[in-house]
């Protein structure tokens, strides 16, 4: 089937300060590159260039067009509400140049992303469809100010009912987005797991066992320090295990500085710092057990990855993560609650064989791999595209 030509405007995406940010939107670029021609135009402040000044930087990721604008920000919400909106338009007519044409515009998180691709829909006809991620929706975030302001609400209401169709990466977060009145065209497509990268090793005894925790280090969200309490606790009773904590980011010297009180780093609790592709796929396949103790999640792609490497997860059960966490492949406890995962933790040093390693890798080949985003994705952008022609 002939290739379209797809562009991604994502409001989070790897970048020159963090090659973390939003990495599951260029999971599914990738995804979709298998089928289509992606281009992704991504739009963001930099705090390290004076107001006004722009750079701007064009990359070729894996046969996916990366555009890349950067701009110092204003005091001015005004301002900076121009600046993005004439960023886009010079992004959109680079892409042009380089393309020829969009056939359709792929929105990746709300809500600004969404004014270009509604000036596309308008001037051009071109359609868009959006896919979120963004946990803001949930009540839990809501009640702390997450998605303020009637006119916000109303321009995204707008961009929403316009779209071609949203997706969302669980039926959890479609839910909350249409009880606020963001009705639409929902279709759940769910984050993504390189296959091929992670998998299963043979069957390995370790001694001792070890837990990986892997995650931003945005510890409002992931409850890092609970984890640590656990473990501080745990390591007076047996000596069995080890925690590995994987990842990078705002609140790791934080985290780090509580760990240290506990006198237990550098022989129980042990920090590896950002690990990336084969190298995070190995440290998570050569573990026991995943241990996720969030206080409010969508889906995270660790689940999804420790999934296609056939270890256990334990999990806090929020947002959409009881909606493929299931009984055979790990446990669900409640947020906050220390002595269920302390509890969830015992249960699988002691008895790793109540889980099913093959089911757990087949259900995520067919639920997460690259190929069934893509063969999705297709899907959603050819039935757009029709109706608008």
């Amino acid at each position: 089937m002939d290739r379209k030509k797809i562009l991604f405007i994502p409001r989070w995406y790897p970048d020159r300060h963090d090659n973390m940010l939003g990495l599951f939107v260029q999971k599914h670029a990738m995804a979709v590159q298998s089928l289509h021609d992606v281009s992704v135009l991504y739009v963001t402040t930099d705090a390290t260039m004076n107001p006004g000044a722009v750079v701007i930087t064009e990359n070729n990721f894996n046969g996916i067009h990366e555009l890349h604008i950067y701009f110092g920000k204003y005091d001015s919400g005004f301002r900076n509400a121009l600046s993005y909106w004439n960023c886009y338009k010079k992004g959109i007519g680079m892409i042009l140049s380089r393309e020829r044409k969009i056939d359709l515009t792929h929105v990746h998180i709300l809500t600004r992303t969404a004014i270009p691709a509604l000036w596309l829909k308008y001037t051009a006809n071109i359609p868009y469809i959006i896919t979120e991620h963004w946990s803001r929706y949930l009540p839990v975030n809501l009640a702390k100010g997450s998605f303020p302001g009637w006119w916000r609400r109303t321009v995204t209401r707008f961009v929403v009912s316009n779209a071609a169709a949203i997706t969302t990466v669980t039926e959890n977060l479609a839910k909350a987005m249409q009880d606020l009145g963001l009705k639409g065209k929902y279709h759940n497509t769910p984050n993504i797991a390189d296959i091929n990268d992670f998998r299963p090793l043979n069957n390995i005894q370790r001694d001792p066992k070890k837990l990986v925790h892997v995650s931003c280090f945005d510890e409002p969200a992931k409850n890092i320090k609970g984890i640590i309490d656990v473990i501080a606790d745990l390591s007076k009773e047996r000596t069995d295990f080890n925690l590995e904590i994987i990842g990078d980011g705002k609140d790791y010297i934080e985290v780090y500085e509580y760990a240290l009180q506990t006198g237990l780093v550098g022989s129980r609790i042990f920090f590896t710092g950002l690990l990336t592709g084969k190298e995070l796929s190995t440290h998570l396949a050569d573990s026991d057990a995943l241990v996720m103790f969030s206080n409010y999640e969508n889906f995270p792609c660790t689940i999804v990855e420790s999934m296609a490497c056939g270890v256990p997860v334990i999990s806090t059960a929020v947002g959409g993560i009881t909606e493929h966490l299931q009984k055979e492949f790990g446990i669900l406890i409640q947020a906050k609650n220390e002595t269920m995962l302390k509890d969830a933790i015992i249960s699988i040093l002691d008895q790793p064989q109540q889980f099913n390693k093959e089911a757990m890798r087949k259900y995520a080949v067919t639920h997460f791999s690259m190929e069934n985003s893509a063969q999705i994705f297709d899907t959603i952008y050819r039935k757009a595209i029709q109706k608008a022609g």
